[in-house]
């Protein structure tokens, strides 16, 4: 297998995990999917995406959850990225 091939496959698996820490991230810090798009300014359809852990965010989300719940990102996301 090349190098190319298994650092893909990497980057697949820690995105997947990255997508279930977000959802449980959103889970215990905001009410509702509406609640997360109103604050971090998304569509409803992204921030459910988020909410059921199937897509993971892009750099501004994630760097925005730092400011907007320090303890709680550290929690659930500081050994994540």
């Amino acid at each position: 297998m090349s190098p190319g091939k298994s650092s893909k496959r990497q980057a697949l698996t820690y995105r997947q995990h990255f997508a279930e820490a977000w959802s449980q991230f959103l889970r215990a810090s905001f009410d509702s999917p509406e609640h997360a798009a109103h604050l971090f300014g998304v569509d409803g359809s992204t921030a459910r995406k988020w909410w059921e852990g199937s897509h993971a965010p892009s750099g501004f989300a994630v760097g925005y959850a730092f400011s907007l719940a320090p303890d709680a990102a550290s929690r659930f996301l500081g050994g994540s990225v």
